[in-house]
Parts: C-alpha cells; structure tokens; sequence
C-alpha cells in the first residue's frame, strides 16, 4: 500500500500522529484504517483531514482526493 496518508504516518512522530487525529476529529485507528487501505474516507472526513495535515508545515498535507478516490502513483 502506497498512499499519502501512509506517507505522511511513516514521517509522523506517535505523537504528531495522535495530533493530527485529533485536529481532524477523528481517532487513531480510524487514521490507521486509512493509511493502510482498510477503509476510505468519506468527502466530509477527508477534508478534515487535508485541513489538519495542512497545519503541519514540516510535511506536505494530505489531499482530500487520495483519501476518497485513492492514490494513483
């Protein structure tokens, strides 16, 4: 599994993790859910999501569109 949210799971910190689950008001697992490929994001969720990794200056942010339609690289 390659996708953005994995990427930026591997380059995060335990706790940059948890904080980003949090600024998108969402938890941990469900993050992981993602990243790995088990679930999609809804429209909604993923762009909570985009939104919080976007906070994270040191990382590129996560898009909304991998996280619905998948990563395509």
């Amino acid at each position: 599994m390659n996708n953005e949210l994995l990427r930026w799971r591997k380059d995060a910190s335990k706790e940059e993790w948890a904080l980003l689950a949090g600024k998108a008001m969402t938890t941990v697992g469900y993050l992981d859910q993602l990243a790995y490929g088990f679930r999609k994001a809804s429209p909604s969720k993923a762009v909570q999501i985009e939104k919080a990794s976007a906070e994270f200056t040191s990382r590129k942010p996560v898009t909304k569109e991998s996280l619905v339609f998948g990563s395509h690289a």
